[in-house]
């Protein structure tokens, strides 16, 4: 795997197909995925949540993305997240946080750091991908019925983004969140959303 376009253009990832529950992003599908983003990229803050090696991050740090934040609890890939961040000169915009992808969906990522792209890959499967769309709503209906929507960015200012498995079927809308882009390649999906207006 490489990152393919930007700042960062032809740097490798190291590839780990043998650590369980892990199937990167291929360059393909990573293509596509930014290619539908295009230049609204540049100066976003992007949270690669189930993140792995950190591939899809990478990329958008590569190609304008002013901040990443990576969501991973394996010990193994956070070091490689590290480790890849110093490689590439980029620790200043990268955050790392291990935890549970649903539990950091709270205060770290959509309070503290209001990202304008989350980025949701899980394990395919599982049926994370829904219960995190989920998770993002029920959060900002929280600190909305509590008088605090200034600490999230409002719905209407983020885009999720989900790889997900042909197989499990997401809804055309998890209001407010509506899918106004899909992409198919081989097994996988692209689905994009984004707040109904």
């Amino acid at each position: 795997m490489r990152i393919i376009a930007g700042s960062l253009k032809g740097r490798i990832i190291p590839n780990v197909f043998d650590i369980k529950n892990v199937s990167p992003s291929s360059d393909f599908l990573k293509g596509v995925l930014f290619n539908v983003i295009g230049d609204d990229i540049n100066g976003a803050v992007f949270c690669d949540l189930y993140a792995g090696t950190g591939n899809v991050g990478f990329e958008a740090v590569s190609r304008g993305a002013a901040f990443c934040i990576f969501v991973e609890t394996s010990p193994e890939l956070i070091s490689i997240i590290i480790n890849l961040s110093k490689q590439f000169g980029i620790e200043d915009k990268v955050k790392i946080i291990k935890k549970d992808a649903l539990k950091a969906l709270g205060k770290e990522v959509l309070s503290e750091y209001k990202p304008d792209y989350i980025f949701i890959d899980p394990p395919y499967g599982k049926g994370f991908c829904e219960t995190a769309i989920n998770k993002i709503i029920t959060e900002y209906d929280t600190e909305e019925k509590n008088g605090n929507e200034d600490k999230c960015r409002k719905y209407d200012n983020i885009n999720i983004i989900v790889q997900h498995d042909k197989r499990e079927i997401l809804l055309p809308e998890y209001l407010p969140y509506r899918l106004i882009n899909e992409k198919k390649h081989g097994k996988s999906f692209l689905s994009f959303y984004r707040a109904i207006k």
